[in-house]
């Protein structure tokens, strides 16, 4: 079932619980309105009955009894003359027996108990007048007995039946044009989100990031679509991304695997190599090799999502950095210490976050000369590394972070290039920055910074 014949169907089901609790409401209210008219007449024709002349003795009767003397104008003919134009009226004893009946005989629910005693007192009730239902009232003749005149309820129970067909026609109408209107609705609602299914289908089958859907149909859709094309607007950089790591690494690759298929040539083709030129030959293969296995090292970091490789928990950068310190320091080359000028929490992954702080070390002790300092300066949620070397140019300052950049002046130094680059990706992922500068030691100063706990 599709979303929007499911919406349909929900409107449907409400109009149609509306309609019923009106319909029955309607019906309800105007059975009582029309009952309620036919117990007024019914109770006035009543009063007229016995209040003109008074109860029982005013028609001139000295027992009810008396209506049923054969004579045709006896005591009670001018009682009779009041309630024979009835076609449904009857005398009723003080005991509730029927003495005679003025038209067709009927049945009704009043029981005796419940008459009325007194002249201005009426008793209205439900009545069965030929298998029909009908309103009967019930009036008392002073001590004599009582009169009952009843209705039948056929016309009202006919404007009744034509109520419930208009209400059914009236409803059936409404739930039509609820229905048609929904169905409009819902197509203009739900196509959007039609669109954005389309969209990730085509993109399932063609892999095509390329093309944003359009953001038009309501908040809630628009901010749906709006998302989804920041999807595609990542996937789609993270594609590129990837293609081009993928280019430039090969590229990479290209120099170190050359070097040694030449040299692996040379020791081939020249058995009778000087022991020292084959020495150095071999050296130099190991060299490459390392830089080989450094290079792809380096390139599984970058590769690897550092989002996802470990849970967040709180920590001190300063605390993080001490031992990637220590062991620089331990190398002998450098002066590597630490300097702490704020300690502060932040929320962060301990491994990636090392990894970037050994990077910089590194970074730091490669470039600059040996026996000189390398400072580890910690300030909250900021790491930054000053060395004493010839410093990173302004030019290359923006771009020193990018994959396989390396400035000119360093080219020949061992190194792929991808450092400073997992340094940024880290912080990035931990949603901070990079920054490179020139230090006030003498050399550069790179580092990166992250929000803090407090921030």
């Amino acid at each position: 079932m599709t979303l929007r014949l499911r919406i349909v169907l929900l409107v449907i089901a409400v109009v149609t619980v509306v309609v019923v609790v009106v319909g029955e409401r309607t019906y309800t209210a105007a059975e009582s309105e029309l009952v309620e008219e036919v117990d007024l007449e019914l109770a006035g024709r009543a009063r007229n009955l016995v209040g003109a002349r008074g109860p029982g003795g005013a028609f001139g009767l000295g027992s009810i009894d008396e209506v049923d003397r054969p004579a045709a104008r006896g005591p009670g003919a001018g009682l009779v003359d009041a309630i024979q134009r009835d076609l449904w009226a009857r005398l009723v004893g003080v005991d509730g027996t029927v003495l005679r009946n003025f038209g067709e005989p009927f049945e009704t629910s009043v029981d005796p108990d419940d008459f009325p005693v007194g002249r201005e007192r009426l008793a209205i009730g439900d009545a069965e007048i030929s298998d029909a239902r009908g309103r009967v009232v019930t009036v008392a003749l002073g001590d004599l007995g009582f009169v009952q005149i009843a209705r039948p309820l056929a016309e009202i129970d006919q404007s009744l039946d034509d109520l419930v067909n208009r209400i059914i026609f009236i409803g059936l109408l409404a739930v039509i044009a609820a229905g048609g209107v929904a169905w409009f609705l819902a197509g203009s609602t739900v196509e959007p989100i039609y669109r954005l299914t389309r969209a990730s289908e085509r993109v399932a089958q063609t892999g095509d990031f390329d093309h944003p859907v359009d953001g038009a149909g309501g908040a809630e859709v628009g901010r749906l679509a709006a998302s989804f094309n920041a999807m595609l607007a990542a996937l789609g950089a993270s594609r590129r991304q990837q293609r081009q790591l993928v280019m430039d690494a090969s590229h990479e690759l290209r120099t170190p695997l050359a070097s040694m298929q030449t040299n692996i040539d040379v020791l081939r083709s020249r058995p009778d190599l000087e022991p020292e030129m084959r020495a150095a030959i071999v050296d130099d293969v190991h060299a490459e090799i390392d830089e080989l296995s450094t290079l792809v090292s380096e390139l599984v970091d970058l590769a690897t999502d550092v989002s996802e490789d470990e849970a967040v928990a709180p920590l001190e950068l300063a605390v993080l950095a001490e031992p990637f310190v220590e062991r620089a320091g331990r190398r002998g080359t450098h002066n590597v210490f630490l300097d702490v000028r704020r300690r502060a929490l932040v929320e962060g992954r301990p491994m990636a976050l090392g990894r970037a702080v050994r990077n910089l070390v590194e970074n730091a002790m490669k470039f600059a000369p040996e026996g000189t300092s390398v400072r580890v300066e910690v300030d909250g949620g900021q790491v930054t590394v000053h060395d004493q070397g010839p410093g990173i140019p302004e030019a290359d300052r923006e771009v020193v972070f990018e994959r396989f950049h390396r400035i000119e002046a360093t080219r020949t130094l061992p190194g792929s290039g991808l450092g400073l680059a997992i340094v940024r990706q880290v912080a990035e992922a931990h949603g901070g920055s990079v920054a490179a500068a020139a230090s006030p030691d003498g050399g550069a100063a790179v580092g990166f910074m992250v929000p803090t706990v407090d921030d």
